[in-house]
């Protein structure tokens, strides 16, 4: 019917416009020709951000998914051809070329009016006058002090900036390496915040009168040499970094106390932005004219002044570097710009496969609540499960049999038990008061209970890094205990460790070299990464997945069966329950179980009988 409909209207509206039924038809395939160029440059075009964002074809994904953004161009193209009859029969192209060849002058002139109106109000703002209300007196007291200030500034600059550039040069392409990053950036940028609170008042230094002339200069100095020296550390560290993944994955990681990620990024995008290169060159040559080389009494004028002669002269005899870098600096902010797009993809369809289950029976695990409190009284705090439940679409895409993992604490009273002999400890007497005062939000769920159990887990699951009742971790159809061979005093390390991590959001991204968001093997990785020094710890062997370092929960397993029986095993294997998908019942399986499991079928009807 509605068929029948589309082409009665169709042949109206072709009676009004007096098309004859030929010409007709050849609009209708030219506008199927026009929808399938359109359908193919939007497929081409997710399929490019896919490849990108999960960087599939790693480390070739840039080449290929920016390749096939190119290729999406060539039916986006076509389609603008086949669309050239509209502007043809008004003429458009006509009219366009007779204004651009008529008002050229006026265009070029135009433009560069826009150019030199951009250049000024870059040198010299005008939506701002600090000193425009001041009287002549507190205008030179402010810059008096603000010099000084100045001085301090950047020596927190170069401090700060040059232990980063050290940390760089030492960091390792682990976790360590990159919490190392991270604190010393932190550092760094709170350098910057310093510095920037003293350029942007005194960017305004033009606002200063002439009759004050000694002032406006230092206040141009002022402005001038930090902004400079900022620029100096950015590319210093853009050249140490250059090509280094995972150094630029630690500079670009989310920041809680600015509360953004990407502030690398960001800085490397303002020291490449052109008006940041009309300030630099314009600056200098401003000193230069107004200031030079002339001696001065004040050792602060002078330090400043010669600190921005160095570090421009560091930029100018870089500026081939500078050039050189630039493609990947496009890449790369090509890259996070693609990521960024395809990223709420990515999170939707992980989402969507993490909640969808092949069968009804994957609702709850075979694994009752008694079976869990038996397995309960033999665990201790500081123990790992690894947990697998059949029919979940998500098993699929998760290497191995087990696919999740999780941290058993025990509840309060079990963590004071078992951990009284370590206390005091960072000056708390008991674990319930570390809790109370360090983490208050933990010791607050803990506090909680659910069908008269309290939680005794922490595990990071869909919603982020929550605690469970083991009953509720344990609802599942396979479940394994295994024991970290660590002391208690490390072991109490880890769960500090990974309750500092609670509240964070699941990782979507699967990215082990980050950690604003986890996911479930990342949170035991994390908790037990050895800290030489602080506390010892499990080592694990991290893959890299189109382009991401992960460890996997079925590595875990496999890390078991490889050192088991051996001077170097770290895992003992505790406890494991498993249960049949034809009889429905669970049982106690053996270590030999645990082990055999390794080469269990991840699809739930080929699994071996309980």
């Amino acid at each position: 019917m509605f068929t029948s409909l589309t082409k009665k209207y169709h042949k109206r509206i072709r009676a009004a416009s007096g098309v004859s039924a030929a010409a007709w038809e050849g609009f209708k395939k030219r506008r199927r020709q026009l929808v399938r160029m359109s359908v193919l440059s939007t497929v081409l075009t997710l399929a490019s951000l896919a490849i990108v964002g999960t960087q599939l074809f790693y480390p070739f994904h840039m080449v290929i998914g920016v390749g096939i953004y190119i290729l999406s161009f060539i039916p986006f193209g076509y389609r603008v051809y086949l669309s050239r009859d509209t502007w043809r029969t008004y003429k458009a192209y006509g009219l366009v070329g007779s204004f651009l060849k008529k008002e050229r002058r006026r265009l070029f002139f135009f433009v560069l009016l826009l150019i030199v109106v951009a250049v000024f109000l870059w040198v010299r703002p005008l939506d701002e006058r600090p000193f425009a209300q001041l009287s002549d007196q507190e205008i030179i007291e402010l810059v008096e002090d603000d010099l000084y200030r100045s001085v301090t500034a950047m020596d927190y600059l170069e401090t700060t900036g040059n232990d980063l550039l050290v940390t760089l040069a030492a960091a390792d392409a682990t976790a360590n390496g990159t919490e190392a990053i991270e604190q010393s950036l932190e550092e760094f940028l709170n350098a910057v915040a310093f510095s920037e609170s003293l350029t942007e008042t005194h960017r305004y230094f033009a606002s200063i009168p002439y009759r004050l002339w000694d002032q406006r200069l230092t206040s141009f100095l002022i402005s001038y040499s930090l902004y400079v020296k900022k620029y100096e550390l950015v590319h210093r560290i853009l050249s140490d970094v250059s090509g280094d993944e995972h150094k630029k994955k630690a500079l670009n990681h989310f920041n809680e106390n600015y509360g953004r990620d990407s502030i690398y990024n960001e800085l490397v995008i303002r020291f490449y932005a052109p008006k940041t290169r009309v300030r630099l060159s314009g600056g200098y040559l401003y000193e230069r004219l107004f200031i030079g080389d002339t001696p001065r009494d004040d050792v602060s004028f002078t330090l400043l002044r010669d600190k921005s002669y160095g570090s421009y002269g560091y930029l100018k005899s870089n500026f081939g570097t500078t050039i050189l870098e630039a493609p990947e600096v496009v890449t790369d902010g090509i890259e996070r710009e693609m990521f960024d797009t395809w990223f709420p993809i990515q999170k939707g369809v992980a989402t969507a496969m993490g909640r969808a289950i092949i069968s009804t029976r994957g609702n709850e695990g075979l694994i009752d609540a008694d079976a869990a409190v038996t397995m309960g009284k033999e665990m201790l705090p500081g123990d790992v499960m690894l947990q697998r439940r059949n029919w979940h679409v998500s098993n699929v895409g998760i290497p191995g049999f087990w696919t999740h993992s999780a941290l058993y604490t025990g509840d309060l009273e079990t963590m004071d038990s078992y951990f009284a002999a370590e206390f005091p400890h960072e000056g708390y007497d008991s674990m319930s008061t570390l809790l109370a005062a360090e983490y208050p939000a933990v010791y607050e769920q803990y506090q909680s209970e659910a069908d008269g159990q309290q939680p005794a887990v922490i595990e990071a699951i869909e919603p982020g890094v929550v605690l469970q009742t083991l009953v509720t971790s344990a609802d599942a159809d396979f479940v394994v205990v295994l024991r970290p061979n660590l002391t208690k005093q490390d072991k109490l390390l880890a769960l500090q460790k990974a309750f500092a991590n609670f509240g964070k959001p699941y990782d979507f991204n699967f990215d082990f070299d980050t950690r604003d968001a986890m996911v479930c093997s990342e949170l035991v990785y994390d908790a037990y990464f050895p800290k030489p020094g602080e506390k010892a710890g499990l080592h694990f062997e991290t893959s890299t997945v189109n382009g991401r370092k992960i460890v996997s929960p079925y590595d875990f397993a496999t890390k078991y069966a490889a050192e088991r029986n051996t001077p170097d095993a770290e895992f003992t294997f505790v406890y494991m329950l498993k249960s049949s998908e034809t009889t429905k019942e669970v049982s106690k399986g053996s270590e030999q179980d645990f082990v055999d499991s390794l080469e269990w079928s991840k699809f739930s009807f080929l699994q071996p009988e309980a």
